[in-house]
């Protein structure tokens, strides 16, 4: 990111004299987004950041087009000659068109999904793997399509299969002090994405009142769907089969590298996490696909966009464009900053690039397969350019971040009262509703 806003900044200081200032923030995207808030309260408006849809919904308000605090970019967009979104992966750049308002209002930085790492040795020793590595199993998915599974292979199971075998590997490390067979980072993406996958409802971006985006409440059918859908969750945590970052109280990736969970799902931007580099794991780390539920193979799309403000400056708005169009979505320079962070990068072209031809050849062996000793970021891409065409996102409304972070807190919102699903569902509903007025 600094070398592509150096050549924009070398590029301009003999022209117009304008230059990007970069403002590096530590802490979540949550903390980026609280930066940017102040910064607007207090009347001081950047050009442009980067972050999520659900921040974006909230910079551009309620109170009408004319009063957004964020650009609408469809003439920057058609007034460029030299930029075509059609050069951009259809599911990165539809993203930005779904808010409360018609037209493109935000464009993709980079993006990631959701991968499985597992322990390769540790799961080859287990009495499971053993027992069951050279079965298969023909299944019936969600649409009545047959899929096989191989017991032996995490890259082809289901959820189902996932949760068989931790179950019993659980069952055989009992005597552990502190073993967990599964991790999930992130309790929010687990949630919405078992849900989208057995088709239940879970918000909805149209309605005129607050109470009216959250379905997972008002649908009486995805209401009892979730409840089923969190009594099954809670038993395996409850159980200590799995371990989320709500029910342990950090990220499983520490455990996993501590030899504490065996399999745990997590960003695959957020790859480095769980990389054994340098802890002589012989065997490598696994990475497979995330299992879906009955092969619903869909999985959540993440990774931060851009949206540029109202400045009340038409020519500064007009160099932020340049930045981004020429610069930070470039082929080769997108392909460069999105694979450095584990990333994808968003232009089709950059798929065929040197740079990121050369960066994902040092993630296979010599038959061309991936290799589980090389480092994650090499490997990343080669899955998830398998991915590309079952991703997914959420509505964007006022209040769809906090939604997101309620669903999120269902497991802790059980344990608070006292094992009742029902009133989880309700603690979750009621606080997503106060942050939607």
């Amino acid at each position: 990111l600094e070398k592509l806003t150096a050549e924009f900044n070398d590029d301009h200081k003999n022209t117009d004299g304008y230059q990007v200032k970069l403002v590096a923030l530590g802490g979540s995207y949550d903390t980026l987004d609280d930066y940017v808030k102040k910064q607007l309260n207090a009347g001081k408006t950047p050009s442009i950041t980067m972050g999520y849809p659900d921040s974006f919904s909230g910079y551009m308000g309620s109170r009408g087009v004319a009063n957004s605090q964020i650009l609408n970019l469809d003439d920057f967009i058609k007034d460029d000659s030299d930029f075509d979104s059609s050069s951009f992966l259809s599911a990165y750049w539809d993203e930005g068109k779904h808010y409360q308002y018609e037209g493109t209002w935000s464009v993709p930085m980079y993006k990631s999904t959701e991968a499985m790492y597992y322990n390769i040795g540790e799961f080859h020793k287990t009495n499971w793997y053993k027992t069951n590595k050279d079965k298969t199993e023909n299944k019936t998915d969600v649409n009545g399509g047959s899929y096989t599974v191989a017991l032996g292979d995490p890259n082809t199971w289901d959820w189902e299969t996932l949760v068989t075998a931790c179950t019993a590997i659980k069952e055989e490390k009992k005597g552990l002090s502190e073993f967990y067979a599964l991790g999930y980072d992130s309790d929010s993406n687990l949630f919405i994405s078992q849900m989208k996958q057995r088709g239940i409802q879970y918000t909805t971006a149209s309605g005129n009142t607050p109470d009216a985006h959250y379905s997972f409440y008002n649908d009486a059918k995805s209401k009892a769907d979730l409840k089923e859908l969190t009594t099954e969750i809670y038993g395996l945590t409850s159980k200590k089969i799995m371990a989320t970052k709500t029910t342990y109280g950090s990220y499983s990736s520490d455990l996993f590298l501590q030899g504490k969970v065996m399999f745990t799902i997590g960003s695959t931007g957020g790859s480095a996490y769980n990389d054994p580099t340098g802890l002589n794991w012989s065997d490598g780390v696994g990475l497979a696909k995330v299992p879906a539920y009955k092969n619903n193979q869909q999985y959540i799309l993440q990774g931060p966009s851009v949206c540029f403000f109202n400045t009340d400056d038409s020519a500064k708005e007009k160099v932020a464009w340049e930045y981004y169009s020429k610069y930070l979505s470039n082929d080769q320079l997108n392909a460069e900053l999105a694979l450095e962070n584990s990333y994808d990068p968003v232009r089709l072209n950059s798929y065929d690039s040197k740079s990121y031809s050369a960066w994902t050849a040092m993630g296979l062996d010599e038959n061309g397969d991936d290799n589980p000793n090389k480092p994650l970021k090499y490997r990343i891409p080669n899955l998830t350019k398998t991915l590309r065409e079952n991703y997914f996102t959420s509505p964007v409304f006022i209040g769809s971040s906090a939604a997101r972070t309620e669903i999120g807190n269902i497991l802790k919102y059980v344990d608070q009262k006292n094992g009742d699903i029902d009133q989880a569902i309700v603690e979750v509903y009621n606080n997503s509703v106060l942050a939607s007025k």
